[in-house]
């Protein structure tokens, strides 16, 4: 279902990009591991990283946005984003609900709606990108 690719949209977000100054904050982690959204995004900077390092890892807790790095980014697979395709596979297709939009700060520059559309938000908040086993920073 990919509708673009790096020459098509080469200014999207990234909805889950690692935490680093300038980043925006997207929303935090619930205690079931879903993403709870703020409603207005949080630019974040070194000092508020410093802090939030200081607790664990933060990709772990928080979810981040930044510029999409297309082919800069392990996750390109040459023509799109692959987490957003390999969450949509996981997911059993009755919990793909694209007739239920959550409110979105990114959705209009976002790379995970401009790639797959409505499905993809629906499966975003259930996206944590850090998911290792804790472990010192």
């Amino acid at each position: 279902m990919s509708r673009g690719g790096e020459s098509a949209a080469p200014d999207l977000a990234c909805p889950s990009a690692p935490a680093s100054p300038g980043a925006g904050l997207l929303g935090l982690a619930g205690p079931d591991g879903r993403i709870a959204f703020l409603r207005t995004l949080m630019q974040v900077d070194a000092e508020f990283l410093a802090t939030a390092r200081a607790a664990g890892r933060p990709e772990a807790r928080m979810r981040f946005t930044h510029r999409c790095e297309t082919s800069a980014c392990r996750q390109w697979t040459g023509t799109s984003c692959g987490v957003i395709t390999r969450v949509l596979q996981a997911m059993a297709p009755e919990t793909v609900s694209p007739d239920t939009l959550h409110p979105c700060t990114i959705r209009g520059t976002c790379r995970w709606f401009a790639q797959e559309g409505a499905p993809a938000c629906s499966a975003c908040a259930s996206v944590l990108t850090d998911t290792r086993a804790d472990e010192p920073a």
